[in-house]
Parts: C-alpha cells; sequence; structure tokens
C-alpha cells in the first residue's frame, strides 16, 4: 500500500504530550470546558466539549451534566474508554479542588456504564495536573510543558493550522462596518419594499428575488469577504421569506438536492398553511411535536437530526461565515431569520454552545419566532444530531484498522 496515504497516528508519550493535541483534535482551544474524550483501546478520534460548570455548582448539576455525556458516548459502538480534560481560568491549585467533586461524578457514572476511565487532567492557566497522579504539585506541573511539546506542534501541521481558534470566539459575530450596515440595510429595505435594487449610478431598477436553489449554489462559491452588498441583500431578503429560509439552511448542510427535496416538502406545508390560518412556523412545530412522531416528513427529521445523512463541513462554515457577515450588518428586526439559520448550522456540527447564543440573540428580538424556539427546545434538552452519532461511528473501523481519518491520539 501506498504510505503517502496513510494517515499520521500522534504517539503521546506523556500527559503534557497528549494535551498538546487536544486543540488539533477538537479544532479549537478551550477554557471554561470540560473536554470528554472517547477512546477505544489506546486511540481516540474527537471529542465532546461541555460548559464547564461553576466550582460550587451542587452534585444535582453534576449528575446533569454526566447523564448527558454517559447518553451521548453510549451511542459510539468503538467507545470503550474515556479521558476527561478540565480546562479553567483558575489558578491551578482553585482549579484542582475546586471540580474535584465534579471529575469524581464523571468517573463514577462512566465506570458504572462499564467505560474505562483512563485519566482526568486539569488544565488551569498557570498549571495543568492529573487527577490520577499520586502526588501531584500544589501548582501543578508548568503549563509551558503543554505549549512546547513537539506532538502539539506536529498535529498543528497536520492540519495545516498557524493558530487554533478558541471556542468562545467560534460563533461571534465579526466587527460591523457602520458604512457597509447603512448600505446593506437600505438594500434590503428597496428588496422588501418595493423589490427594487440600485444600480451602479444609484437609480432604483426594478428587480426580483431569485430562485433560492440556485442561489444557494451560487453564494457558497463565494467566501464571506468578498460577498457583495447585492448578494447578502438578497440572502437577508430570501430568509424573511420562511417558506425559503429552511429550504436555504437545509441546503446549505446537504447541498442541492437536498434543498429541492425540502422545496418540495415546504410546498405541502405551504398548502397545510393555508388551510388552517396558521403561519408556517407554527405547521412546522405541531408537525415536528407530533406526540407519534409518524408524520415527521423528511426535512422535518434533518431539521431535528433524526436522519443520518452528515451535513458537509465545508459547506456548512462557508454559510456560518457568510450568515455571520450578513447578519452583523442588520438592524435587529432584520435577524431573527438569519439567526435561526446561523445557530441551525453550528448545532449541525455539533457545536451548541455558538447555536445557543444565536438563538438567544433570535429570541430576545422576538420571543414569539417559531423557528428559533424549535432550535431552543433542540439545544435545551441537549439533543445532538444523529449525523454525529454516525460520523464517529463511521471513524471507528478507521481506528479499528489504524487508519483513522483525522489525527488521533494514540497514548
Amino acid at each position: 500500500m501506498d504510505t503517502a496515504e496513510q494517515p499520521t497516528i500522534l504517539h503521546s508519550a506523556s500527559g503534557a504530550d497528549f494535551l498538546s493535541t487536544v486543540p488539533a483534535i477538537a479544532g479549537r482551544t478551550m477554557t471554561d470546558s470540560v473536554a470528554i474524550i472517547p477512546f477505544t483501546g489506546k486511540r481516540t478520534f474527537g471529542l465532546m466539549r461541555i460548559d464547564l460548570p461553576p466550582a460550587e455548582a451542587g452534585g444535582d448539576v453534576h449528575d446533569r451534566i454526566a447523564s448527558i455525556a454517559l447518553g451521548a458516548l453510549s451511542r459510539i459502538d468503538w467507545c470503550d474508554g474515556v479521558m476527561f480534560v478540565v480546562y479553567a481560568e483558575d489558578t491551578f491549585p482553585a482549579a484542582f479542588t475546586g471540580h474535584d467533586g465534579f471529575v469524581e461524578r464523571l468517573a463514577d457514572r462512566f465506570e458504572e456504564g462499564g467505560f474505562a476511565v483512563k485519566d482526568a487532567f486539569c488544565v488551569a492557566a498557570d498549571g495543568w495536573a492529573s487527577w490520577y497522579e499520586p502526588h501531584p504539585p500544589f501548582d501543578g506541573h508548568d503549563i509551558d510543558e503543554i505549549s512546547q511539546s513537539p506532538v502539539g506542534a506536529q498535529a498543528a501541521r497536520l492540519h495545516d493550522e498557524q493558530e487554533t481558534p478558541a471556542f468562545d470566539r467560534e460563533g461571534a459575530l465579526p466587527a460591523a462596518d457602520p458604512t457597509l450596515t447603512a448600505t446593506l440595510t437600505a438594500a434590503v429595505d428597496d428588496l422588501l419594499t418595493d423589490a427594487t435594487e440600485r444600480n451602479a449610478f444609484g437609480v432604483r431598477i426594478a428587480t426580483s428575488l431569485p430562485d433560492p436553489i440556485d442561489f444557494v449554489e451560487t453564494l457558497l462559491r463565494r467566501d464571506a469577504d468578498d460577498t457583495p452588498v447585492s448578494v447578502l441583500s438578497r440572502l437577508a431578503a430570501l430568509s424573511v421569506n420562511r417558506a425559503y429560509r429552511d429550504v436555504m439552511m437545509l441546503q446549505m448542510a446537504f447541498g442541492r438536492k437536498v434543498g429541492r427535496r425540502a422545496r418540495a416538502e415546504n410546498d405541502r406545508w405551504l398548502d397545510l398553511q393555508r388551510g388552517s390560518g396558521k403561519t408556517m412556523d407554527e405547521v412546522v412545530q405541531a408537525e415536528l411535536g407530533a406526540a407519534d412522531n409518524q408524520t415527521t416528513s423528511e426535512m422535518g427529521e434533518l431539521i431535528i437530526g433524526e436522519r443520518s445523512t452528515k451535513p458537509r463541513p465545508a459547506r456548512v462554515r462557508r454559510a456560518i461565515g457568510i450568515l455571520a457577515r450578513t447578519i452583523a450588518h442588520l438592524p435587529p428586526d432584520l435577524r431573527p431569520d438569519l439567526l435561526c439559520m446561523l445557530a441551525w448550522l453550528h448545532w449541525s456540527l455539533g457545536a451548541s454552545t455558538a447555536a445557543a447564543a444565536h438563538v438567544d440573540a433570535a429570541l430576545a428580538i422576538d420571543p414569539a419566532h417559531g423557528m428559533a424556539r424549535i432550535v431552543h427546545t433542540l439545544i435545551a434538552t441537549n439533543k445532538i444530531p444523529q449525523w454525529v452519532f454516525a460520523h464517529y461511528n463511521d471513524a471507528g473501523a478507521g481506528l479499528r484498522a489504524a487508519t483513522p481519518p483525522r489525527v488521533p491520539s494514540s497514548v
């Protein structure tokens, strides 16, 4: 077999080596987080990140988080062991003692569930150590041992990453340019008010909104920073039509074929809407919330993550960038539908924290927004899309054959 096609397996000789690879495994650096890392034997692929509870949080909070994590990792068929990494902004002594009970509860629940707990690390602002060390230093080991590990540098090179972004910036909107804000807002207003746009000379001319299916494919060929106002304004205007919004959102994630099927399904929902007098979001919400769940369509199942069909990450990330730039340059009243799309796309990649920030922003503007309520429910109930587990389970064959599709760590 051609060795050039073989993936690289990173071997960690120490705790610091392993911790140095976590940003590459996650694709992000972390603060105020707990990373729960699944293992098969000595190899790992990916991780689950959860917001770190406050040090003063009680046992009920610890039990709830442990139940969420155990339930999620139990759906990864190759996972037989776990490792925990707590990332805290406190000094090492405060973080190590403050989160000791939480880590102990996590370990107990996973061991009761039949998983081997391989290790548990605390990474604080000024030191690190394992909870399983016989005599960890009071101030922890030197934090530079992690950043200076050659294994971490190798992992970053394999991912072609000069600088790994932080989790707390993952969902942030870009800074707004006042000139672009004024221009884009006026352009969207022209489209929505009298179906006009301004030509290169500033003269209004009649126009019409494009077909959303073709529009999305054209849109996703662009980089966010190079997308012109005329395109951003059409995106915003199309999103206000909720019959188009969900079609575009699903097509951004899954491609043109799903967009076409979504539009056909949307036509059925429009017929239901006309016969019921309800809004489109109310019709969708009623179907997704059906007690027997027998009437949920393919489109509905995709929206709530009940299918193993996987989104295309490159498309999703490009769409996230374009949506974020558009939202940042619009007034609040034009943001909710785009915020819902942005939140759902983050959620589709497993980034619930970023998704929650955007859906909360949508609900702050419009508390009755139907799609925002749907996405909020998905996040509040700790729903993880089925395709996330399909992705991990597919990776298991590679791990067992020593040909994992991403950069794993072997300890």
